[in-house]
């Protein structure tokens, strides 16, 4: 039993190790041993030891080039191999799934979308499987998993989606079927949990440890992270502002009845019913043509983006008074395709400083906040394909955490 308990606690220890390096090469990029042993204060003869592992199992690659020429040894860099593995991420939306493949630096390799008409649950996931095999078929990269996310109530821990309410869903198994659909291993988490993860690994939010990644799309959410990790609350239900009240009112009622919350009020949903209403689109179209249209010039088009960018800056606001984060990441329509970050900025400087009683900075296209009270405000670093490398981003961070338990040639 004795020995037992030692082998598992060499095994931890050899995971974390792993983790470490993996980890720091993410960040720094190629580097030479003797300088990782450095950043990460382990022997170099350890380095050594790990990355070759990590280089035999396809997880690490010595550059080709010395990093230095002169007397002495030279030394060669060893960086994260982007060609032997990857991840996919799977997003499920109102009419729309996402679908990315990524490699081990989170760069984007290839993406697909299927346009639904259904929100059944069981179909949708026979759906973006098929469509999953298609991708991971069309490319030579060995995926290691698949991470998956939707708007809602998502629970990591079970694989379930307690509700989601755009989609109708309730208690699905999201985690479970998929994985008897593509036979991989599967993690699913939150939509905003999983942009805030992504903005932090390699986004926006590098090097950030406490920031707010604010979504609004046809679900408004946030994704929390503090002291360098992600918050979920106590029972993984941290973040959904669907029926947060803000400034404004819908003249059709939220499922609660309310007319005044933040999904009903600043979503994609009321944007393209005042599109409908105003006759830029017919009852077909979606929020994706209001963004053409804004796009190709239209000035009401433009308008009505404006409109929900300012009142969605009132509510960011209120959210910078409440958690005080270094830094705001803006996702969904407002940053993307159509970019309304500025105004949406310009709306919480004004809050901010008028419920302070200060006086607002001048309006600029600055990222910086408006004096030592509030917080930068930036746009997505991912744009139009932030759902997709979000998802995917979800199984990467377990790859980074435990790559033993996920490439079977490091054991």
């Amino acid at each position: 039993m004795k020995e037992l308990t030692r082998s598992a606690q060499l095994s931890d220890i050899r995971q974390q190790n792993y983790s470490t390096i993996m980890r720091e090469l993410m960040r720094s990029g190629p580097t030479a041993r003797t300088d990782l042993a450095t950043a990460i204060g382990m022997s170099t003869g350890s380095v050594t030891r790990l990355t070759g592992a990590l280089v035999r199992a396809g997880l690490l690659r010595e550059s080709p080039e010395p990093a230095q020429r002169g007397t002495g040894r030279p030394k060669v860099p060893v960086a994260i191999d982007d060609s032997t593995y990857g991840v996919v991420g799977v997003h499920f939306g109102l009419r729309r799934v996402n679908m990315c493949l990524i490699d081990l630096r989170g760069q984007l390799i290839a993406e697909a979308h299927t346009t639904e008409r259904t929100t059944n649950f069981e179909r949708l996931a026979r759906s973006a499987a098929r469509s999953v095999r298609k991708l991971i078929d069309g490319h030579d990269l060995t995926v290691l998993g698949v991470g998956a996310s939707t708007g809602g109530w998502v629970d990591s821990a079970s694989g379930l989606v307690h509700g989601q309410p755009v989609l109708d869903w309730q208690e699905a198994p999201l985690a479970s079927t998929l994985h008897e659909l593509l036979d991989l291993p599967i993690l699913v988490d939150s939509q905003v949990r999983a942009l805030a993860l992504a903005e932090h690994w390699f986004g926006a939010a590098v090097g950030v440890d406490n920031f707010v990644h604010l979504f609004v799309g046809n679900v408004a959410g946030a994704g929390f992270v503090f002291n360098g990790s992600p918050y979920r609350g106590v029972h993984s239900a941290a973040g959904g502002l669907d029926h947060f009240p803000v400034a404004g009112r819908s003249s059709e009622p939220c499922t609660c009845g309310s007319h005044d919350c933040f999904a009903v009020v600043g979503g994609d949903l009321e944007v393209a019913r005042r599109a409908r209403v105003a006759g830029l689109i017919t009852d077909e179209q979606e929020v994706y043509d209001v963004f053409a249209l804004a796009l190709g010039g239209d000035l009401r088009a433009r308008g009505l983006l404006q409109d929900r960018a300012a009142l969605v800056g009132t509510a960011t606001a209120t959210l910078i008074e409440l958690l005080d984060p270094e830094l705001v990441v803006i996702g969904g329509g407002i940053s993307a395709p159509v970019d309304d970050v500025s105004i949406l900025r310009e709306a919480a400087q004004d809050k901010l400083a008028t419920n302070r009683g200060t006086t607002p900075t001048s309006h600029s296209n600055s990222a910086e906040g408006a004096g030592s009270f509030t917080a930068r405000i930036l746009p997505s670093a991912f744009g139009p394909h932030a759902l997709g490398i979000a998802a995917a981003a979800i199984m990467l961070d377990a790859v980074y955490r435990s790559p033993e338990s996920l490439v079977p040639a490091l054991v």
